[in-house]
């Protein structure tokens, strides 16, 4: 403990003093207890000139932390710029550094289509975690309190939120939307705004009030001045009741992201900028609970600072990874999309995957196809082959076929041996149902957006000069089968991934 004389200095030895005394060691224990933060490291203490966040600033100025203050102005209000200067007063008094940023919030709102209160969110946020990068903190700190912890709590159990919302805001979060490395830090989430106003009095400091938080037309001011109140009519220990549903419901996330932590290592493939891959059977294999779990860890793992993935959102992704279909995709949000394939799964934030999706040839390889057998591509795709002497047998998985990378074949109709090969200048197919006319296969290309960079070593199927599969997109009719084929060939393109 920092404080180890429990007569406070700057009160008499009352029984309010001692309660004080509680209060500021509770805040001192969240830091080194739950948070692992000491008084020798950095803190950024993000200052708005309220109630909260200077009784936040004078407690750890008196507990001997070193502190820098950041204050953002949103220039939302016309007394924006008076509470900029007396954030720098207060800190000036104390002998603390502060620096104040102004950030235009309208025009980051229009540019990322946001509202006006997620904007200054992000904003505030990224400018508090800017400072504490450049200068090596140890933690950023906010002052949210039981108050605000306890509305969180109610305002997410009115729109239906699951486990993740009901925990409400975390004391210490790391990593978070803004730093693998810096913990956002809310030391003040078990300490209530009426004994912070007490303190604020016998300490006679005069903090700034934004009468918006005075104005119903916010939804979170309704719910503090007009909807609490005629709850605690029926539970008068509503307060203290949500808090500690709060707590109790954190402790039971920890053990449930113990979980999807296994999980994740067991499912995801490959993270590289822009993109994620995840085993598609391991996926499924999950628990439902699981699946959304880690949706939303890969979700919001895209987005710094967004927090706030809907129930649809994660439901749509885990429904369509689920279809019985091989190949297809969706957009969840933000531009982001879910693409599917027979055993893996992207999410990405642009319109390509990498190229390890896609089957490719190394340059000018040529391949023999044994068939029955096997052939190797590169980043771990085969082409399988085998002979099917059950004739209705095949008829009947052709035509409930929806993988694009398989295919039947009459092999009495072509002479072997087949070749896996690149394209080549003015190679062109006859797709089947066109009768006999034919594709240049770089039309086809187009015509199906197979990104540009992997049409160079995309696999054909061909027999002698002719090309009899382009996997993926079409097969010829050269080679189709019916009741009279009598030696059927399948031949499946398949990823196998290790897991």
């Amino acid at each position: 403990m920092i404080i180890q004389d429990k007569s406070i200095k700057f009160l008499d030895n009352s029984l309010y003093a001692i309660i004080l005394f509680a209060m500021i060691e509770q805040v001192v224990n969240i830091l080194q207890q739950d948070c692992k933060i000491h008084e020798q490291g950095l803190l950024i203490v993000g200052v708005s000139g309220g109630p909260d966040s200077l009784f936040l600033l004078n407690v750890l100025y008196e507990c001997g932390y070193n502190l820098v203050v950041v204050h953002i102005n949103h220039k939302l209000r016309p007394e924006a710029d008076e509470e900029a200067q007396y954030v720098r007063q207060a800190a000036a008094q104390i002998g603390v550094d502060c620096v104040v940023w102004e950030v235009d919030v309208l025009g980051f709102a229009e540019k990322h289509k946001i509202a006006i209160e997620e904007a200054a969110r992000r904003l505030r946020y990224q400018h508090l975690f800017d400072q504490a990068q450049q200068r090596s903190a140890s933690a950023v700190l906010v002052g949210h309190t039981a108050d605000d912890q306890v509305e969180t709590i109610l305002m997410h159990l009115l729109r239906g939120s699951g486990l993740v919302g009901l925990r409400g805001m975390q004391t210490c979060t790391l990593p978070n939307s803004w730093s693998e490395h810096i913990p956002l830090v809310r030391p003040l989430l078990f300490t209530w705004r009426s004994d912070i106003l007490q303190y604020l009095a016998e300490k006679q400091i005069q903090p700034a009030f934004d009468q918006t938080n005075l104005d119903t037309a916010y939804y979170r001011n309704r719910v503090r001045y007009d909807l609490l109140p005629q709850l605690e009519e029926y539970a008068p220990r509503l307060r203290q009741n949500l808090l500690r549903l709060g707590q109790i419901l954190s402790d039971d996330y920890q053990l449930i992201q113990r979980q999807v932590d296994i999980a994740w290592t067991i499912c995801l493939l490959n993270h590289e900028q822009g993109y994620l891959a995840f085993h598609r059977p391991n996926f499924e294999r999950q628990l439902p609970s699981v699946q959304r779990y880690l949706l939303r860890r890969a979700i919001e793992g895209f987005v710094p600072g967004l927090t706030d993935v809907g129930f649809e959102c994660i439901e749509r992704g885990r429904k369509f990874i689920a279809e019985n279909k091989p190949s297809g995709q969706v957009d969840l949000l933000d531009g982001m999309r879910l693409i599917r394939d027979v055993d893996v799964f992207w999410l990405t934030s642009g319109d390509d995957l990498p190229i390890s999706a896609y089957p490719q040839l190394k340059p000018d390889e040529t391949i023999a196809i044994p068939i029955p057998g096997r052939s190797l591509l590169k980043n771990s795709w085969v082409l399988e082959t085998e002979m099917v002497a059950d004739n209705k047998q095949a008829i009947e998985q052709e035509k409930r076929n929806n993988d694009r990378y398989q295919a039947w074949f009459d092999m009495d109709k072509i002479s072997l041996p087949l070749v896996l090969r690149s394209r080549e200048s003015g190679d062109r197919i006859h797709p089947a149902g066109m009768d006999g006319h034919s594709i240049k296969i770089s039309d086809l290309m187009i015509n199906q957006k197979l990104p540009l960079r992997a049409r160079k070593n995309w696999p054909l199927i061909c027999c002698g000069d002719k090309i009899v599969w382009v996997p993926g997109y079409r097969q010829s009719g050269l080679a189709t089968i019916d009741k009279q084929s009598t030696s059927i060939a399948h031949l499946i393109l398949v990823r196998k991934l290790s897991t």
